[in-house]
C-alpha cells in the first residue's frame, strides 16, 4: 500500500510540475513562489523529471524488495532521498537550497549502506561522505559570500549580480562543487564502487542525483557565464574526465561498472556543454541521460550474459577513399545543419557530430545501397527534427543566458579532446595486439590507477572506522 501511494503521489506531482513548467515557459502564467520556493520553467521542469525517474525507481523497488524483511526501512530512505531532491530542485532561498543539497547527500549515504556487510560499498560510501562534506562546505562559502558582499539570498536575484573579482572567485568555487557532485576526476572512484548498492539506488543515483551538479550550474548561470577563468576550469576538468572515462569504458567487462564509467563521461560532456554556453543542449543532455541511465541500470540484470566479455576484434582499417568520402559528406551535412538550426559560432559540438558521422560513413560505405542510403538519411532527418524540437523547447524553459565572451581556447581544447578519444578508440580497435595497444588497454582497464591514489589519500586523511571487525579493503580497483 505504501509503495502504491508513493507512486500515485509522484505521478500527481510530476504532472503538476510539468504543467507549471510549460505554462511559465510560454508566458501563460508567472513563476509561482512562496516561503523560499520558486517554480520557474527550469526548476519545475527538473522537478517533473525527478518525479518521473522516482516513479520508475519506486515501481522497480516495490518488486525487488517484495519479500525483503527490511522493505519498509528501504522505502522510507528512498522516499526521503526523493523528497530532498525535489526540495533542492524547487528551492529559491539559499538556505533552503543548501539544506536540501545536504539532505540529499545524507539520505543517499543511508541508502548506500543499506547492505552494511559489503566492504566495497562501505568504502565507497566513506569516500563519498568525505567529498560531499567538502563540496557542501564550498557551496556554503559561495552562498554566504553572495549574501554578505552582494546582499543576495535568492537564486532568482542572481541576475542583479555586480560582477567583479569576488564573483569570479565564487564562480570558480561553484565549478569545483559541481565537478565533485558529478564525480569528475580525480574524485570519481566512489561512483564506480557504489554498484554494490541495490539496483534501484544505482538507478536513482545515476539518473537523478548525479545530475545535480549540472543543475546547480544551470541555476547559477548569471554567476558562471561572465567568469572566463571558471569556464576554463570547468572545460579542462570536464575535458580530461571525458577523455579518461570514455577511454576506460572501452576496456570494461562488468556491465554496471561500464555504466558507471559511462556516467562519468556523460556528466563530463554535459559540463563541457555548459562551459561552451550551450545551456539548452546541456539540459537536453541531462534529461536524455537520466532516462537512458535509469533504463540501463534497471535492465542491467537481463543483459549481463550478453556482455560477459568485451574484445576488440582485429578489423581492417577503412580505405582512404572511404574516409575521404565520409568526411566530405559529413562536412556538407554539418554545414547545412548549422545554417538551418544553430547559428552558434562554437566549433566543438559540430566537430563532434561531423567526426562521428564521418567515421560511421567510412565504416559503412562498402555496403551502401540506394535503399540503405535513403533509410539512413531518413533516420538522420528524424533525429535532426527531434534535436531541433528539444533545443527549441528547452530554450523556452531556460532563463535567458547571461552575456558571455567567445573563448576560442576552450573551443580548440574540446576539439583536441574529441580527437584524442577517437584516437584511443581506433588504436584499441585496430591495434589491440601491438605492444602499445596492450599496455594502453591494461592501464585504462585499471582506470589509470587514479582511484587507488584517491583512496589511499582519503583513508590517510580520515581513516575508516567500522563497528565490530574492521573489513579488509582491497585498494586495487578490481571492478
Amino acid at each position: 500500500m505504501l509503495w502504491r501511494s508513493a507512486q500515485g503521489l509522484l505521478l500527481i506531482l510530476g504532472v503538476g510540475f510539468a504543467v507549471v513548467s510549460g505554462l511559465v515557459a510560454n508566458a501563460l502564467m508567472a513563476p509561482l513562489g512562496a516561503s523560499g520556493v520558486l517554480l520557474t520553467s527550469l526548476s519545475a521542469g527538473f522537478a517533473a523529471m525527478i518525479c518521473f525517474i522516482g516513479l520508475i525507481v519506486l515501481r522497480y523497488a516495490a518488486v525487488q524488495f517484495r519479500d525483503e524483511p527490511d522493505q519498509h526501512r528501504f522505502f522510507w530512505r528512498l522516499v526521503a532521498t526523493l523528497s530532498a531532491i525535489l526540495v533542492t530542485a524547487v528551492a529559491d532561498h539559499f538556505l533552503l537550497f543548501w539544506l536540501g543539497w545536504v539532505t540529499v547527500s545524507l539520505t543517499l549515504h543511508r541508502l548506500l549502506l543499506f547492505y552494511p556487510d559489503r566492504p566495497r560499498a562501505i568504502l565507497a560510501a566513506h569516500k563519498k561522505f568525505i567529498f560531499a562534506r567538502i563540496a557542501e562546505t564550498l557551496l556554503a562559502v559561495v552562498l554566504l559570500t553572495l549574501y554578505w558582499h552582494f546582499d543576495i539570498v535568492r537564486i532568482s536575484a542572481l541576475g542583479q549580480l555586480a560582477h567583479n573579482h569576488v564573483s569570479h572567485l565564487l564562480a570558480l568555487l561553484l565549478v569545483t562543487v559541481a565537478a565533485m557532485k558529478c564525480a569528475q576526476l580525480p574524485v570519481h572512484g566512489w561512483l564506480l564502487q557504489v554498484v554494490e548498492a541495490p539496483t534501484a539506488v544505482s538507478a536513482l543515483l545515476h539518473a537523478g542525483i548525479i545530475n545535480l551538479g549540472g543543475y546547480l550550474l544551470l541555476q547559477f548561470t548569471p554567476l558562471l557565464a561572465p567568469a572566463e577563468a571558471a569556464r576554463w576550469l570547468l572545460a579542462v576538468v570536464a575535458g580530461i574526465s571525458m577523455l579518461v572515462a570514455a577511454s576506460v569504458t572501452m576496456t570494461r567487462i562488468s556491465v554496471k561498472v561500464r555504466l558507471a564509467w559511462s556516467t562519468v563521461a556523460q556528466m563530463a560532456l554535459m559540463l563541457v556543454e555548459i562551459s561552451l554556453g550551450y545551456y539548452a543542449l546541456a539540459m537536453l543532455h541531462l534529461v536524455a541521460h537520466s532516462c537512458y541511465k535509469a533504463h540501463a541500470f534497471l535492465m542491467a540484470g537481463s543483459v549481463v550474459e550478453q556482455h560477459e566479455r568485451q574484445k576488440f576484434a582485429q578489423v581492417g582499417l577503412p580505405k582512404f577513399q572511404s574516409l575521404l568520402l565520409g568526411a566530405s559528406v559529413a562536412l556538407v551535412l554539418v554545414v547545412m545543419t548549422v545554417a538551418l538550426v544553430d547559428k552558434a559560432f562554437y566549433l566543438a559540438p559540430w566537430f563532434a557530430v561531423g567526426m562521428a558521422l564521418a567515421l560511421w560513413l567510412a565504416s559503412e560505405v562498402e555496403q551502401l545501397s540506394w535503399r540503405y542510403a535513403i533509410r539512413t538519411l531518413g533516420n538522420a532527418a528524424a533525429w535532426l527534427l527531434l534535436y531541433s524540437l528539444g533545443v527549441w523547447g528547452l530554450n523556452h524553459l531556460l532563463p535567458s543566458p547571461a552575456s558571455q565572451n567567445y573563448l576560442i581556447g576552450i573551443d580548440i581544447w574540446i576539439c583536441l579532446v574529441l580527437v584524442a578519444i577517437a584516437s584511443v578508440y581506433f588504436w584499441l580497435l585496430y591495434h589491440p595486439h601491438q605492444a602499445l595497444g596492450h599496455r594502453l588497454f591494461i592501464a585504462l582497464n585499471a582506470g589509470l590507477y587514479l582511484d587507488e591514489w584517491a583512496t589511499r589519500l582519503t583513508l590517510r586523511m580520515w581513516p575508516l572506522r567500522s563497528r565490530g571487525a574492521a573489513p579488509k579493503f582491497v585498494l586495487e580497483n578490481k571492478s
